[in-house]
């Protein structure tokens, strides 16, 4: 299952994970979306931690199998 989301800048991003803590930064609550996702797994490069509080304008899960 994936996570997808629409950011509100337009652009369409997977939800990889989220954390209460990042090692470079002493703020809690952060989201990593993947930018790239419809390459292959491996090819993938464009990951960014964004705050939890980023907002959506969307967000989807998919099942596949």
């Amino acid at each position: 299952m994936i996570t997808v989301a629409k950011m509100t800048d337009g652009r369409v991003v997977e939800i990889v994970r989220a954390a209460s803590k990042v090692g470079f930064s002493p703020d809690k609550g952060w989201v990593m979306v993947c930018f790239d996702f419809e390459k292959t797994y491996r090819k993938r490069t464009e990951f960014k931690w964004v705050p939890a509080t980023t907002p959506f304008v969307w967000v989807r899960e998919y099942a596949f199998g």
